[in-house]
């Protein structure tokens, strides 16, 4: 079968397209040099604004002599350069993870190929006449033709690297015309098969340069360190367009645009000895500039001395120091944008990440606009950079390997790995080359690792599929193993259990690393710390990039212009796969997730145990790679109830990177005072940083102190009741509670004629499942778990007196067609004083699996918008996702509550809560007291709203609020793709007793916390 085009040809992959080389921007002073801003050279002419554009629903519709006619009529458009046309009403988004678009016929893609046409004029400076003009393209999806003033200019593919053109001898005087159609897909779409939104376009920027005739071409520099990682060397190449005949200067300059050294050079190499150099790390990114001076441009180059090795135990080392990664994986995405990322994004993102203690970023999975290395390289992040490659969708062929073991396709697989590591070869932030993702393993792979290898021998290459090839292949290992041509051992999802084999393993020296972990989708990810106290345990284990960094979403607006996000499925495209893509760690307005806060905490710079907390005696480990520990300042708070009791400050913390030190703290405890005692630690910043403020809080951490002392209350209050066929009535001084025999629960609590329920409280055990329950939902459903009530079997008194009445409910839990999931008895004492204890016990069916839940649903009518607790906060939290909350006494409103995934599921839970109120604006409300510690959530939406709401703006709140009373529920995880959910943190117990207590109150009632630990006895 022919080719008939060149967009069918993965032999083809660019047709007079500039070699690659290095990112760089020439000025015209060294000073512009240093200052390092585009906008200040005089040979920079950005083209991004207003194009003419021209959609056509397939290829064969362009007119063949676009390029050529005057002037676009008007019934052209206009769009943004850049951006993505399916985001100005052409085409629809599409988002697909694993499946192809399109049928699975490489190197074809579909006749009815999509064309966008786009035409922009220009004119040149006066004083570019005498130069060589070219035009880079950052990023085009998917290939592209360009045409200057009608003369055919060339053709490249290759989404997400760049393009450079020659236009010198198609330019004229005055105004020119640049023509370019863009298809929708090419045979590179097969490679280019990742999980995201499918959008195409000129998506990044678009730019003249002006160059001498002769000029310099690429810049390779090398820093290196000697074996003390004192002094440094640094060796440059330097390629020029025709043979150099004048010399050139190269100058190196600190951080703060010092000269260091300077020389001229009549050669190709040079090299600069800087001793006692300042290095960089993501802790200390110490930046020098290299300026090179030829003709009439100076070429700044940022330059971080730094150097990765491995050590004998596998450890990584940066500088002679092993380091963990700290990291997550990063897409070019915005909600309103797509994959177009400005500057003041990738900033946004970088300093949000900063400000969370992570100090990793893998390119997932192509390399990311050129600004976002700078932006690394000044922030300080160590970076995975990731060939533009991955053919998931293969795998329904009968032959994953396809393309990645086929000579035919080995052409476009190099063109992506050179033109990746040409681009970004001076960047000291990346530390890896990768070779792309999940596109299986053959050898066309093992040819992108050799020419990475001898092209730059100073990093590591990764890649993770090298264990993922089938069949019997040349390939130089065995099925399973992981190949030599990588340098660290990569995983993805790898259970925590998986994870401590590999650290304990001695055979491999290679660094093992989970590229991808913890899928963060939804409420999540949970057990976080699980796998962080493995890799601080194991040399080997260097760390891993939590899945992924934010939510991928299209902004919507509905009639009264309200934002909205939705997910795959919205535009009706197909096929799609749902909401696999909001599965970030930041909302895609970048809001952050609880599952960011909690990884903050796990992978905080400060460790902290308590050595004797009678005493104050705490020890602190610090985590950092290379800092000390006195740029942080401590600021300790005792508190009682949730209130401050003491605070003091150490300002003076000199611990030593991957040390322990003990410090002591000025705190002391009364013996006399009940009441809940907590230490509460916070490590904060005590100068600002480019990324956070004077006084930001780096790490906490908290210790109890003090066990609550129960306080007994004395009755003296006198209870009436009052009893029919169906009904027991409770009468005491300022309240009357209705309970029905036939539902065994309460009908109605007046508490001075104010009514406290909607409906007649229940036992519950359904959750909405949450997208990390997408695997184990499957069971709960076929158990009839979301659809179970409850069978009264009997309500019985079991003791009356003038003061308290106690009476016992037995029922059975079950759905249609199963049986019963449990059995229980609850026994509710009610006291003259308006409270009623609370017992639930239940026995759960044994060959049930977890439970989501058990505890009491409990409607209140609408206007009981006011929460206060004592409990883990302030932020939702869970069993296993509970490491940025702390022990307090929080206000919030049931409305703040809700947490606003983008698909609607559990959620705004808390943990270890010793009482809640629920109130209205009159303070008149609903007290919950805890035997022991419980969990709680209150929302204006039941589990089933939840459950069956597609997308969150589809949410309509109740005006109810709706109280949910839990004995436990079971834990996150982050199953939506990673392992399965750890068995401590499943709610398989099968004896459940939960007690409790719930009181009306009228808050200015209540004098002080202590009335909240105070309860009746029997």
């Amino acid at each position: 079968m022919q080719n008939q085009f060149e967009w069918q040809d993965p032999t083809i992959v660019q047709i007079n397209r500039e070699p690659a080389r290095a990112y760089y921007i020439p000025f015209a002073s060294c000073t512009d040099a240093l200052a390092h801003h585009k906008g200040l050279s005089p040979y920079y002419k950005l083209l991004n604004g207003t194009w003419k554009f021209n959609y056509c629903d397939t290829y064969i519709d362009a007119p063949s002599n676009f390029h050529e006619l005057d002037y676009p009529s008007d019934d052209w458009a206009t769009i943004p350069v850049p951006s993505n046309w399916q985001l100005h009403g052409y085409d629809k988004p599409q988002y697909t993870n694993v499946n192809y678009p399109f049928p699975v016929n490489p190197p074809f893609v579909p006749n009815e190929n999509p064309a966008g046409l786009y035409i922009k004029e220009f004119t040149l400076p006066t004083n570019w006449s005498e130069n060589q003009v070219f035009i880079n393209f950052e990023g085009v999806n998917a290939c592209f033709y360009i045409w200057l003033n009608g003369t055919f200019i060339g053709y490249s593919q290759g989404t997400h690297i760049p393009a450079e053109f020659n236009l010198t001898n198609a330019l004229v005087e005055g105004t020119n015309k640049l023509a370019i159609k863009v298809l929708k897909w090419c045979d590179g779409s097969y490679l280019e098969d990742q999980d995201f939104y499918r959008l195409s376009g000129i998506f990044r920027d678009v730019y003249l340069l002006a160059r001498p005739q002769s000029h310099i071409v690429d810049i390779f520099a090398q820093p290196s360190l000697d074996t003390t990682y004192t002094n440094g060397t640094l060796t440059g190449t330097v390629t020029f367009n025709t043979s150099l005949s004048d010399e050139y200067e190269v100058s190196l300059f600190d951080a703060n645009h010092q000269l260091v050294a300077t020389k001229k050079c009549a050669q190709e190499t040079f090299t600069f000895e800087v001793p006692n150099v300042e290095k960089w790390t993501a802790e200390t990114p110490y930046l020098y500039t290299l300026v090179l001076h030829y003709k009439d441009e100076f070429i700044p180059l940022q330059v971080g001395f730094r150097t990765i090795e491995v050590a004998d135990n596998g450890a990584l080392l940066v500088n002679g120091v092993a380091i963990k990664l700290k990291g997550v994986n990063r897409h070019d995405s915005h909600p309103d944008l797509g994959h177009y990322t400005p500057i003041a994004h990738m900033i946004q993102d970088l300093i949000t990440m900063k400000r969370h203690n992570i100090n990793t970023v893998r390119t997932s999975h192509y390399p990311n606009a050129p600004e976002f290395l700078r932006l690394c390289n000044e922030y300080g992040f160590y970076v995975v950079d990731e060939a533009d490659l991955e053919t998931h969708g293969t795998e329904s062929a009968a032959d994953c390997n396809i393309l990645t073991n086929d000579p035919v396709w080995e052409t476009a697989y190099l063109d992506r790995m050179i033109r990746m590591v040409e681009r970004d070869k001076n960047h000291p932030c990346i530390i890896m080359w990768s070779l792309g993702n999940e596109s299986f393993f053959g050898k066309n792979h093992i040819a992108m690792s050799k020419w990475a290898k001898d092209r730059d021998p100073s990093r590591l290459v990764h890649y993770e599929g090298t264990v993922h090839f089938r069949g019997k292949t040349e390939i130089g290992c065995e099925e399973g193993q992981v190949h030599p041509c990588v340098d660290v051992v990569s995983y993805m999802y790898r259970s925590p259990e998986d994870v401590n084999k590999e650290g304990q393993d001695t055979t491999d020296h290679r660094p093992f690393f989970l590229c991808e972990y913890s899928h963060a989708m939804g409420v999540g990810p949970g057990d976080l710390k699980t796998y962080w106290d493995l890799f601080y345990k194991y040399p080997r284990l260097i760390g891993g990039c939590v899945w992924e960094w934010c939510d991928h979403s299209v902004r919507q607006y509905d009639e009264e212009g309200k934002p909205f996000f939705v997910y795959g499925g919205y535009f009706e495209e197909f096929p799609h796969d749902g909401n696999f893509c909001v599965d970030g760690l930041v909302s895609p307005d970048r809001v952050p997730h609880t599952g960011l806060k909690d990884y903050k905490h796990v992978i905080q710079p400060v460790q902290v145990e308590a050595t004797d907390l009678s005493c104050g005696k705490i020890a602190l480990t610090n985590r950092y790679d290379f800092l000390d520990l006195s740029g942080l300042q401590l600021e300790w708070t005792v508190t009682k109830d949730g209130y401050p009791y003491q605070t003091g400050t150490v300002a003076n913390l000199q611990v030593l990177a991957h040390t322990t030190s003990e410090i002591q703290l000025d705190y002391s405890l009364p013996s006399h005072i009940a009441g809940d005692f907590f230490l509460n630690l916070s490590f904060v910043q005590k100068a600002p940083t480019p990324w956070a403020e004077r006084g930001y809080e780096v790490a906490f951490q908290q210790f109890e102190l003090k066990a609550v002392t129960m306080l007994q209350a004395p009755v003296v209050d006198t209870l009436e009741l009052k009893e029919d066929p169906t009904h027991l009535t409770f009468i005491g001084e300022s309240f009357e509670y209705r309970f029905s025999k036939f539902a065994g629960s309460f009908e109605s609590l007046k508490t001075n004629g104010v009514e406290l329920l909607a409906s007649t409280p229940e036992p519950s055990i359904w959750r909405a499942p949450t997208d990390n329950d997408r695997n184990i939902q499957h069971g709960w459903r076929h158990q009839m778990m979301h659809c179970a009530t409850t069978h009264v079997y009997n309500t019985s008194i079991l003791e009356t007196t003038n003061t308290f009445v106690k009476l016992e409910v037995s029922y059975a839990l079950g759905g249609p067609a199963v049986r019963p999931l449990l059995q229980g008895t609850t026994t509710y004492t009610i006291w003259a004083t308006g409270e009623i204890q609370v017992a639930m016990h239940a026995d759960v069916r044994a060959n049930l699996n977890a439970l989501p839940r058990f505890g009491l649903e409990l409607h209140m009518p609408a206007g009981n918008e006011q929460v206060a607790y004592f409990g883990m906060g302030p932020n939702e939290n869970y069993m296993d996702l509970c490491q940025s909350a702390y022990m307090g006494r929080f206000e919030t409103t049931v409305s703040n509550m809700y947490e606003p995934y983008i698909k609607p599921q559990e959620c705004g839970n808390r943990t270890k809560v010793r009482w809640a109120n629920i109130h209205n604006a009159s303070g008149v409300g609903l007290i919950v007291k805890g035997d022991t510690d419980f969990n709680f959530s209150a929302l204006h939406y039941t589990a089933e709203d939840l459950a069956t709401t597609a997308m969150a703006h589809q949410l309509k709140p109740r005006k109810e609020t709706i109280l949910h009373i839990d004995y436990r529920q079971t834990g996150i995880g982050s199953n939506s793709c990673g392992p399965q959910l750890a068995s401590n943190y499943e709610f398989n117990q099968k004896v459940i007793d939960f007690a409790f207590s719930i009181k009306p109150i009228w808050i200015e009632n209540i004098p002080s916390e202590l009335e909240y630990r105070m309860r009746p006895t029997i």
